[in-house]
């Protein structure tokens, strides 16, 4: 390699760029996700940590220029701090409690090495030797947290942090071993070992914010899908949503439907106002969540039109039974003591979903004009 080539990997220069690169990109990172509601927990410290990390990355590459207290000791504390604010964010993007004592006391364990062996009895051999496990064992805590991710939507940006946190682990017991046989004396000098070493861990930092990225995009994603399928107002499916879970289940499967209808509802809204017509929508919608499992579906059509699908054999009688007691429920309580509903039941399989749709929507007719406040089967339940 030409000496021209060479000065390019100046370790110093290499770790300045990468970490104000890294930097940067977390404090976008940062910003976006404030920007768009703050809806995942602990995103907001694994970015912080990384932002910590960088800048303690950035302190050490000038350590020559600054006193042991400041390029040598702040540099580690924050280095440490940076990984272990970025373990605990992605242990609560893992949904889990992160070991916050136990990444305060490698923190401590970390600050206390650097005190002794960079400003008491400096030894590089030490110093480097015992860091390096440390923030290993870090990386690959983080790593294993990354790697149990089985959520879709956070698969992919998990994997990258996975794949960074075990490149950072590898680098950092390389470093503790390269020290102990005295290879590594310095972290800034001009070697290829630091060379390489800064551009591994500099890389690994911003890999763990583009992993860190692909999850905040992964969650906005999901969210988008999940606003396409459901009624914001009720949270319950809409009719594309109801739709395409209906066409993921097998065509022969039996089904028993209920259309559920609000009782004069455009006289509560004239009467009451639209915010008690919502709350009485929300109200019915809570009730009809109660009902929901793996095989049973609710929705909200449009307006006032809800329906309730429930999949298996002979579920038509105990759906009946389901829909009766959600009408003594609802006018016995909610926003609203006194509104009714009525409901129309049928019957048929996932392949004639529309035609079943109709005929629970004629049952539903009927009842309105028997008087409302009931439940009407379809003209083939009622026969059979």
């Amino acid at each position: 390699m030409s000496s021209a080539l060479w000065t390019y990997f100046d370790p110093r220069g290499l770790g300045l760029t990468l970490s104000l690169s890294a930097g940067l990109l977390a404090l976008v990172l940062s910003i976006t996700h404030h920007a768009l509601g703050g809806r995942l927990p602990g995103m907001r410290h694994a970015a912080l940590g990384v932002l910590l990390a960088s800048s303690g990355f950035a302190l050490n590459m000038l350590q020559a220029w600054l006193p042991p207290t400041v390029g040598m000791v702040t540099a580690v504390l924050m280095i440490m701090a940076g990984l272990a604010l970025l373990l605990g964010g992605t242990t609560r993007l893992r949904a889990r409690q992160p070991p916050w004592r136990a990444l305060a006391a490698c923190g401590l364990a970390g600050v206390g090495i650097t005190l002794w062996f960079g400003v008491v009895a400096p030894d590089a051999r030490w110093r480097i030797g015992l860091l390096s496990p440390l923030m290993a064992a870090i990386a690959l805590k983080l790593a294993h947290t990354a790697w149990s991710e089985t959520r879709a939507p956070y698969r992919v940006g998990m994997r990258l942090l996975t794949l960074f946190g075990v490149v950072f682990a590898c680098l950092m017991v390389a470093r503790g071993v390269l020290a102990a046989l005295g290879q590594v004396e310095s972290s800034v000098s001009f070697t290829p070992v630091n060379a390489g070493s800064v551009l591994a861990g500099g890389m690994a930092l911003i890999g763990c914010v583009v992993g860190l990225m692909l999850v905040l995009s992964g969650d906005l994603m999901a969210l988008v899908d999940h606003q396409r399928e459901h009624d914001p107002l009720s949270g319950l499916l809409n009719r594309l949503g109801l739709r395409q879970w209906i066409e993921r289940q097998a065509p022969d499967l039996p089904m028993a439907l209920g259309m559920v209808d609000l009782d004069h509802f455009k006289r509560i809204n004239d009467h009451h106002g639209h915010a008690l017509g919502d709350q009485v929508i929300r109200h019915l919608a809570t009730l009809l969540q109660e009902a929901e499992s793996p095989m049973c579906r609710t929705a909200r059509l449009g307006g006032e039109e809800f329906v309730i699908v429930a999949l298996g054999p002979e579920q038509a009688a105990p759906l009946h039974q389901a829909l009766e007691r959600l009408c003594a429920r609802f006018r016995q309580g909610g926003p609203l003591p006194g509104a009714t509903l009525s409901a129309g039941l049928a019957q048929g399989s996932v392949a004639t979903f529309e035609h079943t749709l109709r005929q629970a929507d004629d049952a539903l007719y009927r009842a309105k004009q028997a008087g409302r406040d009931r439940v009407e089967p379809a003209a083939a339940l009622s026969a059979a």
